[in-house]
């Protein structure tokens, strides 16, 4: 299972690092190529996590810990930290039409790799903003990302009718940020879009834990 997510860790690194030397005329299909090896990627990394949590005894996964970080947090710096497949968006984007949501805000948006997925497999309207420039470190952005000063002030400006509009918050920043909870607190919708852990009385966790749910 291992090895098969470090085949896959590498396929994908190999594929972004063409993507930056594609022509224009081919943007397209190395774009499609991309999210064909992030879905293989994800795939195998669902095995290795069932693995963990329980497949397989803890002296065999134990070690894996360093390598599975640092697959991570490389990954997560060209994508995104919630991993989200395309089945998950496309059933998402299905239910957020059933309630009659026009489209989604993504305020934390990254190098807009999920307001990529929501616009091309759920064929959603995205506003992608976010106080952080990647491309200052030098990361791929997947969709058009608007900087702003403060995402906890710009979203009002920025979102039509939110009424009809669904918060995403994915990933959080954790304590002591606050900003995931400021953002759920001002957003005057009705639908959140949350990606990230659990409420859990005695753990804050990464992505604000109780304090944000």
């Amino acid at each position: 299972e291992l090895q098969q997510l470090h085949r896959s860790v590498q396929a994908l690194i190999r594929l972004v690092d063409e993507l930056a030397d594609a022509k224009a005329s081919n943007m397209s299909q190395e774009l499609a190529r991309v999210r064909k090896s992030y879905q293989d990627f994800a795939t195998a990394l669902e095995t290795v996590s069932e693995s963990v949590l329980g497949s397989k005894p803890l002296s065999v996964t134990g070690p894996w810990a360093p390598l599975l970080l640092r697959f991570r947090y490389y990954i997560c710096g060209l994508f995104s930290w919630g991993v989200l497949t395309e089945k998950t968006v496309a059933e998402v984007s299905h239910e957020l039409n059933r309630l009659g949501a026009e489209g989604l805000l993504d305020p934390l948006a990254g190098t807009g790799w999920h307001a990529y997925l929501f616009e091309e497999v759920g064929g959603l309207r995205v506003i992608a903003l976010d106080s952080a420039d990647v491309k200052v470190v030098g990361a791929v952005t997947w969709s058009d990302v608007k900087l702003v000063p403060d995402s906890r002030t710009a979203w009002a400006k920025e979102t039509p009718d939110v009424s009809r509009w669904a918060l995403f918050l994915s990933w959080p920043p954790h304590s002591p940020e606050t900003i995931g909870e400021d953002l759920l607190r001002s957003w005057p919708g009705h639908v959140l879009i949350y990606v990230g852990e659990g409420a859990d009385d005695e753990d804050m966790g990464l992505t604000g834990g109780c304090s944000l749910l």
